[in-house]
């Protein structure tokens, strides 16, 4: 594919969402399986590239984030198992609209997915925090959670890669990052660089992170940690069973509303 078919794909798919991109946007989710420098997009003719004046959804963007950052906070001091907490989608892409929620990622240390959702949920609950309840549609700046990994399951299902998860991928924005986590979720799905090698080239040049397993040298703990999860999961798996569509959910990963 050739730069100038790149950047006009690239360009009508922001536009199915009804994004304006700037240079700067255009090369980091360049979409392409070939990786293009930076050179090479400012070489192109002005008139090709649809450049974005400051409009009312960078402001919007700016302040879904900021209430993200507020929340992250409060996980981060209270859920010490929460290993990572991302903004993606419309807020991450920083052209959301007014009245869109704001989509998170959540990672969890190994075995401790169901425990800490559950525990998050009446967090959220006892404090009023706002947020879409399951099986409805979203509303203004709610909180989404959609997306839930452990550690040990960072690495999406085949069905799941797709452009509009590489896009989210390169384009999240890292609330909590524990344990080099982010850096990890990164290596592990380098499948993306097949839709947006670009933008994944130039992330993955920023990650300094060797994958590492780490040995817990206690089983009674790994075995203990196993127990509470499956606990924990089949009655929330059978609370949501019935309204459960595309939606993939088990024991290790739990995806929502896409």
């Amino acid at each position: 594919m050739s730069i100038l078919s790149a950047v006009k794909k690239t360009i009508n798919y922001s536009e199915k969402y009804g994004g304006k991109l700037t240079k700067k946007q255009l090369f980091e989710r360049l979409i392409s399986n070939k990786v293009y420098k930076k050179e090479e997009i400012n070489s192109l003719n002005p008139s090709v590239l649809w450049t974005s004046p400051f409009d009312k959804r960078e402001t919007f963007a700016k302040q879904k984030t900021k209430k993200a950052k507020q929340l992250a906070k409060l996980i981060e001091n209270k859920f010490k198992d929460i290993l990572f907490l991302g903004v993606t989608g419309s807020v991450a892409a920083e052209y959301p609209k007014k009245n869109d929620d704001i989509d998170l990622i959540i990672i969890t240390r190994k075995n401790k997915l169901w425990l800490n959702r559950f525990k998050l949920r009446w967090f959220i609950f006892k404090n009023k925090i706002p947020h879409r309840k399951y099986g409805q549609k979203e509303n203004r700046d709610e909180f989404c959670f959609n997306l839930w990994l452990d550690e040990n399951n960072l690495l999406l299902p085949k069905n799941r890669q797709n452009l509009q998860n590489a896009i989210d991928l390169i384009l999240m924005k890292p609330l909590i990052n524990k344990s080099k986590i982010y850096e990890k979720f990164i290596i592990v799905n380098s499948w993306a660089k097949k839709w947006v090698a670009t933008g994944y080239a130039s992330k993955i040049s920023d990650v300094r992170c060797q994958m590492s397993d780490k040995k817990i040298s206690d089983v009674r703990f790994q075995m203990s940690d196993k127990i509470i999860n499956w606990l924990m999961f089949w009655p929330q798996f059978w609370y949501m069973k019935k309204r459960i569509k595309k939606e993939k959910i088990n024991l290790h990963q739990a995806f929502f509303h896409r």
